[in-house]
């Protein structure tokens, strides 16, 4: 039988990566089942005013407008997909695999970027994977995987758009186009 205490700790642990990382209250609710009370006094602590509140958007297609932030939800989504431990029910969000999959991300873009992904919209790439709204894409182009999302704005690869939008030579295969393929 696991021990209670060291349960417990463990959720503490979560909550406090999490909320560093700006999480919100709710999400770290779902995540740790810690009180939704201690946890926004804790987000107090840490940065010194009171947490976010109000709803998270809907999907990840609703909240990615740019391919600068196309891409960078790329980078993060193809990190956590590589990071997660599937949860029994096979539809939940691995709040640690998150935390990990977060972490690497920032550690890969290095330093502050337009189109750097908040923890929280992090949050709701992750569970766009889980719930079939969004899908890790590859490009036939650029050989990249992508995220690919249901209902976005953007489609096709985000490298390939930004690659085009530089100057570089505009891809003849788009990532969008029929005969690109989900891996």
């Amino acid at each position: 039988m696991p021990d209670p205490h060291l349960a417990r700790h463990d959720a503490e642990n979560l909550a406090l990566a999490l909320l560093r990382h700006g999480a919100r209250v709710g999400v770290v609710h779902w995540a740790t089942g810690l009180k939704s009370t201690v946890l926004a006094g804790w987000y107090r602590q840490l940065h010194g005013r009171a947490p976010p509140r109000g709803p998270l958007p809907d999907s990840a297609g609703s909240m990615i407008r740019t391919r600068t932030e196309h891409a960078a939800a790329s980078l993060f989504g193809v990190v956590y997909a590589e990071h997660r431990r599937d949860g029994a029910l096979g539809r939940m969000i691995d709040p640690q695999g998150l935390v990990r999959a977060y972490e690497l991300y920032l550690a890969l873009i290095d330093g502050p970027h337009a189109g750097v992904l908040g923890i929280n919209q992090a949050w709701i790439v992750a569970r766009d994977l889980r719930a079939g709204l969004a899908a890790i894409a590859w490009c036939p182009s650029c050989e990249a995987r992508y995220i690919a999302m249901r209902d976005a704005i953007l489609i096709g690869c985000p490298l390939c758009a930004l690659y085009a939008r530089a100057g570089g030579r505009a891809s003849p295969r788009r990532a969008g186009h029929p005969d690109a393929t989900t891996r």
